[in-house]
């Protein structure tokens, strides 16, 4: 929920750190926090480098987030804090169903830009196809996610929860790797499976996460247990008065903010991951 006064606008043009008029513009697509930006994070957390590979970074450290296709920087990755609840990435070592097989693939790349970490997923016939990540007893809202590739043809594939009653819709795997994901709120088995009425399906799938909420966050690399990923708590420094506040996110779009009272440890809640710019017009 943005604070009040909010509204949607159109692109402006990039501006300068400081302006005649007192404006103040806090640039997060160079790469390196803005002076009087400051970012704190408990663990160490994933990110897209501009070679389009997930890499791992240290406590502490600005995530700068790219779009893993393009290589385009999309800004600051600012996320609360999250569980991979799968407790490792080997699918191998997960309940499969006896016309599945799920085979090491170490010599190809995964999206995480390592050898290692993808595996081949093999659905031979009409019954007993899946893969059982895990068991819930609870109904809070959960989303599961992973990568996928086509490993020949295209071939489909679903993400299920509670079995039938809570499947993905079909799903295709594309050529390049690719996220997907799906949500619901139900207890029971989720995992993967064949996808309906398709059989055969010979996919790619590597880096499996299952976390409470609506929607998929950067991946958390697991190792035999649960892991989680610490909030980024961010703030502003050194600047004080009332403000319109204009927050540009890394997919375009524009957000304002009227008559703002912006102190040292101030910080804007944010409606999109991604943050590109701040701009600061005092209000006289």
């Amino acid at each position: 929920m943005l604070g009040f006064g909010m509204s949607v606008t159109s692109l402006g043009s990039p501006r300068s750190a400081t302006s005649s008029d007192g404006s103040v513009v806090l640039d997060f697509t160079t790469g390196v926090l803005p002076q009087k930006v400051s970012l704190t994070r408990a663990s160490s957390a994933t990110v897209v480098n501009n070679t389009g590979a997930r890499v791992t970074v240290g406590a502490d450290t600005a995530r700068f987030d790219h779009d893993p296709e393009t290589g385009a920087l999309l800004g600051l990755l600012i996320e609360g804090s999250t569980t991979n609840f799968l407790p490792d990435a080997d699918f191998s070592t997960y309940q499969r169903g006896s016309n599945t097989v799920v085979q090491p693939m170490p010599a190809l790349t995964g999206p995480d830009g390592q050898t290692g970490s993808v595996y081949r997923l093999m659905h031979g016939a009409q019954s007993s196809t899946y893969v059982k990540l895990d068991q819930f007893s609870g109904t809070d809202a959960k989303t599961i996610s992973l990568w996928v590739k086509a490993m020949g043809a295209e071939a489909d594939f679903q993400l299920y929860a509670d079995s039938n009653a809570g499947v993905s819709p079909v799903l295709t795997a594309p050529q390049t790797w690719t996220r997907v994901s799906h949500t619901a709120s139900r207890a029971g088995q989720w995992g993967i499976n064949n996808g309906g009425d398709t059989y055969g399906s010979d996919i790619l799938i590597a880096l499996p996460q299952i976390e409470f909420g609506l929607l998929p966050t950067s991946y958390v690399p697991t190792a035999g247990q649960s892991a989680a990923r610490s909030a980024d708590l961010v703030q502003v420094n050194g600047i004080n008065g009332v403000f319109d506040v204009t927050l540009r996110y890394g997919s375009g779009i524009e957000e304002t903010w009227d008559a703002q009272s912006i102190q040292t440890g101030w910080w804007p809640t944010l409606s999109e991951p991604h943050l590109a710019r701040i701009t600061l017009r005092p209000v006289v």
